[in-house]
């Protein structure tokens, strides 16, 4: 037992900025969002795989069934967010996903025995009021809609269900690279269906979003999927989902600087708090020790 590994951390903190960052890719794709997601999945598929081989840990028999409850997880979630951000307003989309952290402060303590102190839990709430200021000041709410809505609900819940069945294969010694190129297979399954049913322009990707959609496989997807998927062996699940709260922000801010979009003085007072108080969070989790994996079982590429 020992303090808890700045790396760790770091991987979550590059994750999320991967993630974030994702959107400015998707912005400059001529295809609708639901194309997209097919594209993506049709590219990272091979280079998940890929990456597996080459690290020696392709995905076993036994692994690739046992992937399936996840990857639909994985997978629906994915095509729920695209639908809940077309049925109603990106703003109300968004804000409802920011309670995937208070799902996850709700369970995690019964299913991995984490202790969340009273410093810890006004320190969450006040990042979650953060980006719940750049979110609402980001766009307006027009377009809402029930259906859009409950799309958003049932998005949170099954991410949130995929995130902590990864952190619990993580904690039994699962391969990163392996879980993820089986997670992905399956997904690339199942969504298929979905995609030729609502997309009306899967065929008619231009030369340059190809471009983007291996971008956005390599950094959301690898940067992003692959270190997060990493360090959840180490960093508690309630960590993690308070990091993720910079996605928003970051895409918010990238958004300003690259596609000249209003930033409200506002939203820079809420992501400076979403900061402060993640900052201060870190600091607290930094003491807390964990179980770390021997350095044979827990390299970066395996």
């Amino acid at each position: 037992m020992r303090g808890r590994d700045d790396v760790h951390i770091l991987a979550g903190l590059v994750a999320v900025f991967a993630w974030g960052i994702g959107p400015f890719f998707m912005r400059s794709i001529s295809v609708s969002a639901v194309s997209i997601v097919w594209y993506r999945l049709l590219v990272g598929v091979p280079l998940m795989g890929a990456i597996a081989w080459w690290n020696g840990t392709p995905p076993t028999r036994k692994l690739f069934k046992a992937s399936f409850l996840p990857a639909f997880f994985f997978g629906t979630s994915m095509a729920l967010g695209f639908a809940s951000i077309k049925a109603t307003s990106i703003a109300n989309a968004t804000l409802i996903t920011t309670i995937q952290p208070v799902l996850v402060m709700l369970v995690a303590p019964r299913l991995f025995g984490e202790r969340l102190g009273v410093k810890k839990i006004l320190l969450a709430a006040l990042s979650l009021g953060g980006v719940l200021l750049v979110v609402m000041k980001a766009a307006s709410s027009s377009g809402a809609s029930l259906r859009g809505a409950l799309y958003a609900v049932a998005n949170v819940c099954l991410w949130t269900a995929y995130f902590l069945m990864a952190k619990q294969v993580r904690l039994d010694g699962v391969n990163t690279w392996a879980f993820l190129s089986s997670i992905f297979a399956w997904s690339l399954v199942l969504l298929p269906p979905w995609v030729l049913v609502v997309s009306a322009d899967v065929w008619e990707m231009q030369s340059m979003d190809w471009v983007y959609i291996v971008l956005m496989a390599l950094i959301p997807g690898v940067v992003g999927h692959g270190l997060m998927t990493w360090a959840s062996h180490t960093l508690e699940v309630t960590t993690a989902s308070l990091i993720g709260l910079l996605s928003p922000v970051v895409s918010t801010v990238g958004a300003w600087l690259l596609f000249d979009q209003s930033l409200r003085p506002l939203q820079v007072v809420g992501a400076a708090v979403v900061l402060g108080a993640l900052t201060l969070f870190i600091r607290e989790e930094r003491g807390t020790p964990v179980a770390r994996l021997s350095p044979v079982e827990d390299p970066l590429l395996s």
